[in-house]
């Protein structure tokens, strides 16, 4: 990360013609608290299914699907399509989880990468630029059906990319847009 105070000034202002509801830090620290909470679910997944607790993970998944609800409700982007489409997935992926967990799933990661791209975008976090593409390659090991022990080490390692991205954006002053 190698952001100057004239670097985050620049991405906490709106482009001209954006107007954007107001943004308290209160906010963002939930943002940031939901992150850790991606994190914790994904270890938790990995976890649940390295070690054959396959009726913990289906739980879990249900609080993945939340905490990346809860990361969509408080996401800050600019450009109004932007946030309604993560919204719109996070959504997506938690009313879908219960009935087609693999269609969960899909739109879960498709709003946690675009999150992670963003950061990556705005802020040079090294983990955002991987977490797009690790989640589509996760994703698509299930879709194969990937041995139960290596989709366990597939999310541990996502878990693992999803605290560095806190960590870094943790480090950040807490944002406000008024």
């Amino acid at each position: 990360m190698s952001n100057t105070r004239q670097e985050l000034i620049e991405h906490l202002t709106p482009p001209p013609g954006i107007v954007m509801p107001p943004y308290p830090a209160a906010r963002d620290r939930l943002y940031r608290y939901s992150l850790v909470a991606i994190a914790l679910c994904a270890a938790a997944e990995g976890m649940a299914l390295i070690t054959g607790r396959v009726g913990w993970a289906r739980g879990i998944e249900g609080a993945f699907a939340l905490s990346v609800l809860w990361a969509s409700a408080t996401f800050l982007v600019w450009l109004k399509t932007w946030r309604h489409l993560v919204r719109a997935l996070g959504v997506g992926g938690f009313l879908l989880w219960p009935f087609w967990a693999i269609g969960g799933w899909a739109l879960s990661l498709a709003a946690s990468a675009i999150m992670a791209a963003k950061e990556t975008h705005c802020f040079h976090f090294h983990a955002g630029r991987v977490i797009p593409w690790y989640s589509l390659a996760l994703g698509l090991a299930m879709l194969a059906q990937a041995p139960q022990i290596a989709l366990g080490i597939g999310w541990v390692a996502l878990a693992w990319l999803w605290g560095w991205l806190a960590w870094g954006r943790s480090q950040l002053p807490l944002f406000e847009v008024s």
